[in-house]
């Protein structure tokens, strides 16, 4: 109801700020925008002046849901963790994020959250956003500390994950050890433990010194020295729980993104997608959306296609369709 109130004054507002700025017409001036703001705008085209009322909205909108993104802190073992948690509903979404992310990479996403009528719980894992550091750092202790976080907020049944990119390892690992407390899985352009060996088959000597590359820019980030450790094993555990949890996918195609990584290009894509669709290759009640719209940071780059995308989650685990 807010998002759609905000959606037709956003219209509105836009096109009488242009129309006020630009040629002369027998509107009266609007009293949203006061006489001595006419010669500034007047020195902006309508482009310029719509660019800069979505920032001036962007920003408002972003403080209107101020509320809703109050991170909160608490202690689980020898970490503070940052958090937040809002909402209420049968089931509660946990968001687990990137290498090195924390609770603020959902920003842009945070205005769709509510929309999703349910419990919504993101944190950060030790030493990513405002959590405190740890010199254990694995998918094990982060499993063992999310278990404890979810006890202490009591929110042991109905879980939904949700997992981007290295966030994906995280979610799939909570649901392989704890499957009868989850109710869905969401993976967002997932990392895939057999990834590099699929870029190393497509072209060995580029995929071995682009991940070198890779490895000196992230070299000091704990959470990518554990993603390089999964390369090597070229497995995360025996059994996938996306075969037979209810699981949504969703693959970005996109060609391009970076301009020398292997990863990035027409056949790194392609076994990208391939790699996400085995996950679910003996899953019945799942779903893999494969878009070229939006790059790797969809969360950021489109937060409402993120939200249809998680939302869906709700049809596969209720066998309903939601509107």
């Amino acid at each position: 109801m807010v998002l759609n109130i905000y959606a037709q004054w956003h219209n509105n507002s836009i096109n009488s700020l242009t129309a006020f700025a630009g040629t002369p017409t027998r509107r009266a001036a609007s009293p949203l925008y006061p006489t001595c703001l006419r010669p500034l705008l007047k020195s902006y085209t309508p482009r310029r002046i719509k660019r800069l009322f979505r920032y001036i909205l962007a920003l408002i909108f972003s403080i209107s849901f101020s509320a809703l993104g109050q991170t909160k802190q608490i202690q689980v073992d020898d970490v503070s963790i940052e958090y937040l948690d809002f909402g209420k509903g049968k089931y509660t979404f946990v968001f687990e994020s990137g290498v090195g992310m924390g609770v603020n990479y959902w920003d842009s996403f945070l205005p769709f959250a509510d929309r999703l009528n349910s419990r919504v719980i993101i944190y950060s894992r030790a030493g990513n956003g405002s959590s405190s550091d740890s010199s254990k750092v694995s998918l094990e202790r982060s499993l063992l500390r999310l278990e404890k976080l979810l006890f202490q907020l009591n929110a042991q049944d109905n879980l939904i994950l949700v997992g981007h990119s290295f966030g994906g390892f995280h979610a799939r690992n909570f649901a392989h050890n704890f499957v009868d407390r989850v109710s869905g899985l969401v993976l967002l352009d997932p990392s895939h433990e057999l990834f590099q060996k699929e870029l190393e088959a497509i072209d060995p000597e580029k995929a071995k010194n682009d991940n070198a590359r890779l490895n000196s820019i992230l070299k000091n980030q704990p959470e990518w020295q554990i993603l390089q450790d999964i390369y090597t094993n070229n497995v995360l555990f025996p059994s996938q729980p996306t075969h037979n949890v209810p699981t949504v996918i969703v693959t970005s195609s996109q060609i391009g993104e970076s301009d020398w990584w292997i990863g990035h290009s027409e056949k790194g894509k392609i076994a990208w997608r391939a790699l996400h669709q085995e996950l679910i290759s003996n899953n019945s009640i799942s779903t893999h959306i494969v878009t070229d719209k939006v790059g790797h940071n969809l969360p950021i780059q489109d937060p409402e296609f993120t939200f249809k995308a998680i939302k869906s989650v709700l049809e596969l685990v209720e066998g309903v369709d939601f509107p």
